[in-house]
């Protein structure tokens, strides 16, 4: 694939991931890109953020077909994550006449990465003019970490956010609009989810920030994934919105671990439950179902319910995950609930309640808990329980 126009003036030049499958723990199906942004002026040339080192061949052929590698003038560097910085020193070589610029924390991020490498510090009243074309940058602490920055320039009305409005897709194409606008918005709230849910004030803080300093992008290019302009870039905004305020609906999920198939059937007749209230459900065994897109559901959901068999007095391992990915993401303002099933021993639902608790659910009525198979009664008794969990969530 060749370097892709973006906006006059602005190539897209960076890499396609085709095999990644997974990223700080969750599943990636569809791969991922590191992408990086050639800005050229009349006078002087950019590149706007490396890639990961295994694939620093890449992005060099790609800006090789603009310009010559050793013209470029300045780096920046939006994010010291290694998907996005690990290829800097490499990329640096290529162009040795190249300045190097990021945020303070940037500065030193780079420095502890890479063995104490110097790069110069920018911050919002900073520009570099390049000839018909400026750059401008805007520090956003914990966007999603202390060094993140956002450049933009202003004669093309394009921003380059680094990881804000990212997501976890391989493609041939470039733009949201050439994929297909809901799979990139699937993709976005996946990535939201599953990156961003507990920073979302300074996420907020962030996007607002973008207009207070008179920022009108109509071009918004990311570091992961497709780039979104037009229609597909409003329908960004508005989502990003929605997860920022902590939008949610009468929805729950349903989440659990089972090993002789006893929490199976009671998470299905809880489900079936709240179903019953015309309140939309979403039900998942833990053992198959992606951790990422279980998180994706809560995004926007007022309940989690989560179910496991006692083992070894204990809950299953991978509810015990899924709670621990939960405490890292801080959900806040739901409602929540724990159920399962034992056998000589319980402990599970308790341990699973105290967790939920811990990471701020608002834990509704009692734990439901049945002795080894249920039951029709059994049965009945937890479809009952998923109604009072769902009139709950609608009185909310």
């Amino acid at each position: 694939m060749r370097a892709i126009p973006v906006s006059d003036g602005i190539h897209w030049v960076g890499a396609i991931d085709w095999n990644l499958r997974d990223f700080h723990g969750y599943e990636t199906p569809r791969g991922t890109t590191y992408n990086a942004y050639l800005v050229a002026g009349t006078d002087k040339i950019a590149l706007v953020d490396t890639v990961k080192a295994p694939f620093v061949g890449e992005l060099l052929s790609r800006v090789a077909e603009v310009v010559d590698p050793a013209l470029v003038d300045v780096i920046v560097v939006n994010h010291v994550e290694p998907d996005h910085n690990s290829g800097l020193p490499a990329v640096m070589a290529a162009m040795p006449k190249a300045r190097v610029v990021a945020s303070t924390a940037g500065v030193r991020g780079v420095a502890d990465y890479h063995d104490g490498l110097v790069v110069e510090p920018v911050g919002a009243d900073d520009s570099i003019d390049l000839g018909g074309r400026t750059l401008r940058f805007l520090p956003v602490s914990m966007v999603h970490w202390p060094d993140s920055m956002f450049t933009y320039c202003p004669e093309v009305t394009t921003l380059m956010p680094n990881d804000a409005f990212g997501q976890h897709m391989a493609s041939a194409q470039r733009f949201a609009d050439e994929v297909g606008v809901d799979l990139a918005l699937e993709e976005l709230g996946i990535y939201y989810a599953n990156i961003l849910m507990g920073l979302s004030t300074p996420v907020a803080k962030a996007v607002a920030k973008i207009g207070e300093v008179g920022w009108a992008p109509t071009v918004v290019a990311p570091s992961h994934g497709v780039i979104w302009r037009g229609d597909a870039l409003g329908r960004a905004i508005e989502a990003y919105g929605s997860w920022t305020s902590n939008t949610m609906r009468d929805k729950v999920v349903v989440a659990y671990a089972t090993m002789w198939g006893s929490t199976d059937e009671l998470a299905s007749r809880i489900a079936d439950g709240i179903a019953a209230e015309g309140v939309e459900v979403s039900l998942h065994d833990l053992a198959v179902s992606p951790i990422a897109t279980i998180t994706h559901e809560l995004l926007d959901a007022k309940g989690l319910l989560l179910g496991s068999p006692t083992l070894h007095r204990a809950m299953l391992f991978r509810v015990a995950g899924y709670l621990q990915w939960l405490a890292g993401l801080k959900p806040s303002g739901r409602m929540g609930g724990a159920f399962g099933s034992y056998g000589w021993s319980g402990g599970a639902v308790e341990q699973i309640g105290a967790r939920m608790t811990e990471i701020g659910f608002q834990m509704i009525g009692s734990p439901y808990t049945q002795k080894f198979r249920p039951t029709a009664d059994d049965l009945a008794a937890a479809f009952e329980w998923g109604r009072g969990f769902a009139r709950a969530v609608k009185g909310a």
